[in-house]
């Protein structure tokens, strides 16, 4: 029997992205016209929009990696 690898597919809100990024809605909306690898939410309805969320996650995991505090070899 094989594993399945393929991600759980889950619709999260904007709230949700906002929480996982720890930025505020102006950043969000700011990173989805600016950010060309942000990932695009799907619509659900007319006035209705979702993230998948492992797109979210696997953005937050490309994110550039900061030595904080600068330190060097």
């Amino acid at each position: 029997m094989s594993k399945n690898t393929s991600p759980t597919l889950r619709l999260i809100d904007r709230w949700k992205v906002l929480d996982m990024l720890g930025i505020s809605e102006s950043t969000l909306e700011r990173l989805m016209v600016r950010e060309i690898d942000f990932p695009l939410p799907r619509r659900i309805s007319s006035r209705t929009v979702r993230w998948v969320e492992h797109e979210v996650q696997a953005y937050i995991l490309s994110l550039e990696t900061v030595d904080y505090f600068g330190q060097t070899g």
